[in-house]
């Protein structure tokens, strides 16, 4: 399963540089370094300890919260830091973003964690079975929006999606600051291949959903939800 987390996200590394190699020079070297950045602490990892909490790991929760949250930062700053990055973003295709979360289908890697007793059965069925709708849908979502509708659809769609991530962090949070009673703790999250999930498949994910909602509730015609 670790090779599969692992090879998906290469994979998406590969078609997002190739994609923005003439668009976006910026944008095409981001991605190899955001994915090795990630592979690097994933390797590492970040809680010493799978099922159960141990001193030092709200600090370090802190510190994994802060590197999930700097890609979407990134993005909402893009404009500015660099416009023509933002150019080259707002060109690839809705169909295109929306096909992309196919990956999503690595969320399997839950059910194995809580089939192996390293994950809550709350976070690892809501992880997994959203993830996994969200990624056997994608290319149905994407169709539609290829044929320049579906436009509510997708909206419902990247919300669910959002959702998910909602969800699955807030378990986490709750955990770890004492507000819920979670066995095992959900402290698994923090070590491979989940730290990889976390750091590139989840903000990217969450940039996707953001930039398709963006585009989508300013869509005015088909040829804007078609978004070719």
């Amino acid at each position: 399963m670790i090779f599969t987390i692992y090879g998906l996200a290469a994979a998406i590394v590969a078609g997002c540089t190739l994609f923005f190699r003439r668009r976006s020079r910026f944008l095409a070297v981001i991605f190899p370094l955001w994915f090795a950045l990630a592979v690097m602490i994933d390797q590492t990892g970040v809680f010493p300890v799978a099922g159960t909490w141990v001193a030092g790991d709200l600090l370090r929760f802190v510190i994994f919260g802060a590197l999930m949250s700097l890609p979407i930062i990134g993005y909402a700053v893009l404009p500015v830091l660099a416009p023509e990055a933002r150019t080259a973003l707002s060109a690839a295709p809705l169909w295109g973003l929306a096909g992309l979360q196919i990956y999503r289908i690595g969320g399997v890697a839950f059910f194995f964690a809580l089939q192996d007793g390293l994950m809550p059965a709350v976070l690892a069925l809501s992880a997994g079975i959203l993830d996994v709708f969200i990624a056997v849908s994608a290319l149905g979502v994407a169709y539609l929006l290829r044929r320049g509708i579906g436009r509510r659809p997708a909206i419902a769609w990247n919300l669910i999606g959002l959702t998910d991530f909602m969800i699955a962090i807030l378990l986490v949070a709750g955990s770890i600051l004492g507000l819920l009673t979670l066995t095992p703790a959900p402290s698994a999250i923090g070590q491979s291949p989940f730290v990889l999930i976390s750091l590139f498949q989840l903000p990217l994910a969450v940039i996707v959903h953001i930039e398709m909602l963006r585009r989508l509730l300013g869509a005015r015609t088909a040829a804007d939800v078609q978004g070719a």
